[in-house]
Formats: C-alpha cells, sequence, structure tokens
C-alpha cells in the first residue's frame, strides 16, 4: 500500500496486525529517521526497550537473510509487538521478504528505511501492491513545506517565533531535514531558558545551510542586490552549476514578474496577481517579490527576456567564455534595479 508522509503518521495511531512491514525510502533522510523512529514506537512502545525494539545494518545481513528472521520471529519476554528496524536496505532484501512477509504469522513489525531505494526499485515494486506492507516516499521538504515543519520542530522544542523570525529561520535551512534537525537543536541549547526566538538569536545560533541557491541568485538580480548577486554567481559556478543553467532560471523568474506585470496592467491589483502564481511563492519570498513588481513593468521585463534569451544563445554558441558571458548580464540586471530603485 502506498502511504504519503502524513497519511502514515496518522495511520500509526491505530496500526493493525495486519501490517507486517513499513518501508521508508527516497532522499529526505531526516524525515525518514523522523518516522522510523515513530513508526518503531507505535509498535513497540519504546527504542530503549531492548526485549521489543531491534536494529539491523543492511551491511550486516547475509545474502540468506537469517538475521532477519531471528529478529522477526524473537518474541518479546514482556510479551507484545517487537519493531525490527533494517537501516540502509536495498534490493537484495526482496528475495527475503517475498518468502517471510506472505508466510509470517507474527504479529511483529519490519521497519526498512532506505535512501538507495526508488520507486522503480524490485523490493518497492513487490511491496506496493500488498495490503500487508505500507510504503512511503520521502523527497526533499518543498518550500511551501518548510515553514510549517520548522514551526513544528521549534513547538517540540519548547520554542515560538514570530513571522520576520521564522522568516529568516528558514532562508537559513535547507531542504534536508536532518541538517535542519540540527541547527534546531542547536538554537534550543542556545536559548537556555528562553522560548521566544528573535532575529538575533537565529543569527548567533543557527548555520547557514541553505547553501548557494539559485532562487536567491534570481532574487537578488531582480531586486537590485548586486554585490549578493555577483558574489551568489560565483558561488554556484564553483559548486558547478552551469552558466546557461542560471541564465535559463534567471528568465523563468523575469517570466513570473512578466505573467504578474500583464495581469496587473488588464486591472488586477498586485496581491491578486501574485496570487495566481503555481506553485505559490514561499512566504518568506512574497515581499520581495512584490517589491520587484513595483519596478519591473511589463515593457522592461519584455526587454529583459530579449537580453536573458540572447545570452543563454551565446552561452552555447559563441567562443566567448560562457561563464564571463552571465556574469556580465548578471551585474547588468542587478545594477539596471538597483538604479530603478533609486528613482522610486
Amino acid at each position: 500500500m502506498n502511504f504519503k508522509p502524513a497519511q502514515l503518521e496518522n495511520s500509526l495511531k491505530s496500526l493493525g496486525t495486519n501490517i507486517k512491514c513499513i518501508v521508508l525510502f527516497g532522499t529526505n533522510e531526516g524525515a525518514i529517521a523522523d518516522l522510523q523512529k515513530k513508526c518503531a514506537e507505535a509498535v513497540c512502545g519504546s527504542v530503549e526497550d531492548a526485549f521489543s525494539y531491534a536494529q539491523l545494518e543492511m551491511e550486516n545481513i547475509s545474502k540468506e537473510g537469517q538475521e532477519v528472521y531471528a529478529e522477526f520471529y524473537a518474541q518479546s519476554l514482556m510479551g507484545g509487538r517487537r519493531a525490527v528496524v533494517v537501516k540502509g536496505a536495498d534490493n537484495n532484501l526482496a528475495p527475503v521478504l517475498k518468502n517471510m512477509i506472505p508466510e509470517t504469522s507474527s504479529e511483529n513489525v519490519l521497519i526498512l528505511s532506505s535512501t538507495s531505494l526508488n520507486t522503480k526499485s524490485s523490493l518497492i515494486t513487490w511491496a506496493k501492491d500488498r495490503e500487508d506492507v505500507i510504503v512511503c516516499g520521502f523527497y526533499e521538504d518543498r518550500e511551501g513545506d518548510l515553514g510549517s515543519i520548522t514551526q513544528n520542530m521549534l513547538h517540540d522544542k519548547g520554542l515560538t517565533a514570530d513571522v520576520p523570525t521564522l522568516q529568516l529561520l528558514c532562508a537559513r535551512l535547507s531542504p534536508d531535514r536532518k541538517l535542519n534537525q540540527g541547527e534546531i537543536d542547536k538554537l534550543a541549547i542556545y536559548m537556555g531558558s528562553r522560548t521566544q526566538v528573535t532575529p538575533e538569536d537565529v543569527r548567533a545560533a543557527v548555520s547557514d545551510v541553505a547553501g548557494a541557491n539559485v532562487e536567491d541568485l534570481c532574487y537578488f538580480v531582480a531586486g537590485g542586490l548586486v554585490k549578493k548577486a555577483c558574489n551568489m554567481y560565483e558561488r554556484l559556478l564553483k559548486e558547478g552549476v552551469e552558466p546557461a543553467t542560471l541564465v535559463r532560471q534567471l528568465s523563468y523568474h523575469f517570466a513570473k514578474l512578466l505573467g504578474c506585470a500583464a495581469q496587473m496592467e488588464a486591472g488586477k491589483s498586485l496581491d491578486d496577481a501574485v496570487k495566481t502564481i503555481r506553485p505559490p511563492l514561499m512566504f518568506y519570498r512574497r515581499s520581495a517579490f512584490e517589491n520587484q513588481l513595483k519596478i519591473w513593468n511589463r515593457l522592461r521585463i519584455l526587454r529583459i527576456m530579449k537580453a536573458l534569451y540572447d545570452s543563454e544563445r551565446e552561452c552555447k554558441t559563441t567562443n566567448m567564455p560562457a561563464e564571463q558571458n552571465a556574469g556580465y548580464l548578471v551585474l547588468r540586471l542587478s545594477d539596471a534595479a538597483y538604479h530603478l530603485l533609486q528613482k522610486k
């Protein structure tokens, strides 16, 4: 059975004895680890109870999987269901599960976690159609989810933050929940007995783990932040991002501005125009985007779009180094935005 993370978490309150195996897979290691623990606790009560909880590493499991069989069929000395976790599970477990799960009468639950499996893996393909196995994929936290996830992390630590502070915190976090949890833990230690987080607390205790971000480059360029735009461009190049890719992302950003500007010319309010963007803007981006719409009208954006198109083509076809070509464009556009802001 295919479950979404929220759906699985809600179902843990009444996990039926018909469920024999839970498979957690995907790219979001932190989210997998978090729900893996919750699944185990829903089954056995506490992961600290050695009688009812066992953990295996895939690298220590033989081809025949006798270690899995032994733990799965073992009974707790205190009674009740046992949770058996296998970390780093891979397709080598598929033959073991195909033999074990359909035949078992045990009420224990096998919980597999993996960042190497995907929807086309043989283990996932087998598991998703079974009524006694739950399959749940985890991917990087989307911007639309990051605010609520961060609020929940703060709440779990007994912390609160107002909107500006939360915006700053989200801007410094990454799509990887495991990294973010570590930063929130650091923040909680820094706060001590205080519960209301301030922007100063975030700057002092939380590392900027977001790394070089293409979206940041777009907002720096369109917002007239010349120095930040140039520095971010250099960072992205060092991380291996192709210049033509950066120009294309700038084109996407200005295309969003163009769509909103055209709607505003047709009579829509700025607020209503921004609400039409799909996917919606992350809340901490909205103010900057609206400010950009105040300086970039439709005709200006159309000229920019032509310059972006020409630059991308030149990055791919001329003898001029692509890094210099795109870098010059970043400088020109951010400088133009800066001067437009000065005229407001």
